[in-house]
């Protein structure tokens, strides 16, 4: 290869670098709920469990009713017919022990709530007698084990409704003025006339273990799994041929490895460091 080729090929080269050193990190994702596959009306009925209020259906859905990680719902959807319908998403954190089995389990703490910024258009039942989906933004930390559902007010009163159909459901509430309020204790009321089918995606960074590499090598693969690089601090050893081998790597990391968490969560570092030599 010529001088000129060589050239070419090491720009071609760095550019590349380049560009694999500026592309953005990605954080993990895992979906919610379920899979909107269904039909929102006529769905799971008869027997109530509290998945169907979870917007799960058990037998095609293959996401998590409850949340595998800690991280960040990072948009939602909603499969509705139910024209006039104003969603608000939330999550709720349980308290003890769920069971899935009963219609109504009081053992929440709302966490965190989003309302979608408009309500489900006039028409839509009539268009889609199946129902629609609606994709809703959302920015709301969810830590694992939680659980997401739905409060359904209407376009009229912003308010959670208490009969949709001349049925008790779709909704998460300890009344029906409104609550629960984030921060307050939640019932989650199962839905028997409909199958409201809700999807979330969560978006986490999940730690990778950098112990034993030096500092550019950890701050890299932190930022490749949309984590962050927090306060790097120097611990120092006692001079000795295992120290040396020791000295710039990572000695420990503020978040264990496999620990997932919001994106752009912060890991500090310690950083093996040498004592002076005594003269």
């Amino acid at each position: 290869m010529n001088r000129i080729g060589q050239i070419a090929l090491c720009g071609a080269l760095a550019v590349t670098l380049l560009g694999a050193l500026a592309s953005p990190a990605s954080a993990e994702t895992v979906v919610m709920g379920s899979t909107l596959t269904g039909n929102y009306d006529g769905g799971i009925s008869g027997a109530p469990v509290l998945s169907v209020q979870l917007a799960y259906e058990p037998a095609t859905s293959p996401n998590p009713v409850i949340s595998p990680a800690n991280g960040l719902v990072t948009g939602w959807k909603v499969k509705s017919a139910d024209d006039g319908a104003l969603y608000t998403l939330k999550v709720l954190r349980p308290n003890g022990p769920v069971s899935l089995v009963t219609a109504t389990n009081s053992n929440f703490t709302g966490i965190a709530s989003v309302p979608a910024p408009s309500a489900v258009p006039a028409g839509t039942a009539l268009a889609s007698p199946t129902g629609a989906v609606f994709s809703y933004p959302a920015s709301l930390p969810i830590n694992k084990g939680d659980y997401l559902g739905i409060r359904l007010g209407g376009a009229a009163t912003g308010l959670p409704q208490a009969f949709t159909n001349g049925q008790h459901g779709n909704l998460i509430a300890n009344n029906f003025a409104g609550q629960p309020a984030d921060g307050s204790s939640a019932d989650l009321l199962a839905d028997e006339q409909h199958d409201l089918l809700l999807q979330a995606t969560i978006e986490f960074c999940k730690v990778p273990d950098v112990k034993g590499l030096k500092v550019p090598a950890a701050q890299q693969a932190l930022m490749a799994a949309d984590c962050a690089t927090g306060k790097v601090t120097k611990k120092k050893l006692k001079r000795s041929k295992k120290a040396k081998k020791k000295k710039g790597k990572v000695l420990t990391q503020s978040q264990a490895p496999g620990t997932t968490a919001v994106p752009g969560t912060a890991v500090d570092l310690k950083v093996a460091g040498l004592r002076k030599k005594h003269r």
